[in-house]
């Protein structure tokens, strides 16, 4: 029987062994985040949305489930502004400082 005999270097060579892919950096785990945050971000805006509409629907006229139904409305609008600029601010940085671009993932 042949023995074939590996130095330690040669061994390393034949098996490597990687972790899986993993982000070191801080950019790293940020752009991962982001691919979850912004979408989940966009599904929970939705789900308030269509929240207030179904409490000003469901109001029977009672003035303040309306105007509860109504700010819900607003405060999901004016959150879905916030989270598509936060988007666009974090593109334009990420362009400016020469950053990789940030991609969420869905597209």
């Amino acid at each position: 029987m042949n023995k074939i005999a590996l130095t330690s270097g040669q061994l390393d060579s034949l098996v490597k062994v990687t972790a899986p892919d993993v982000p070191g950096d801080l950019a790293g785990i940020v752009d991962e985040l982001i691919k979850y945050i912004f979408p989940a971000a966009g599904i929970a805006l939705l789900i308030y949305l269509i929240f207030g509409g179904y409490q000003v629907m469901l109001s029977g006229g009672d003035p303040k489930s309306i105007a509860a139904g109504k700010s819900k409305i607003t405060n999901a609008l004016v959150g879905f502004i916030i989270v598509f600029a936060a988007y666009w601010i974090a593109i334009a940085i990420g362009e400016m400082l020469g950053l990789r671009t940030v991609s969420i993932g869905i597209f």
